[in-house]
């Protein structure tokens, strides 16, 4: 069941691959320039960062209390 839910979701979210139909031509920088130029994708941009901060604040403050119960 988990795979098959897990597969299923999978084929639901790659139609949003194709948001950008046609070929992007220029190399790395009009890439980057594009990505921070359009304000869908700064917004995933932030998102992105925000998540990653509070989970590395997550687990940081996870590891530092159990090693501070393994010294009681």
């Amino acid at each position: 069941m988990k795979y098959t839910f897990s597969a299923l979701l999978l084929m639901l979210f790659t139609s949003f691959a194709y948001a950008h139909p046609g070929e992007h031509h220029g190399g790395m920088l009009n890439a980057i320039g594009h990505l921070l130029s359009e304000p869908d994708h700064l917004a995933m941009a932030l998102i992105a960062v925000v998540v990653g901060v509070a989970s590395a604040r997550f687990f940081r403050r996870r590891t530092a209390a159990r090693i501070l119960a393994k010294r009681r």
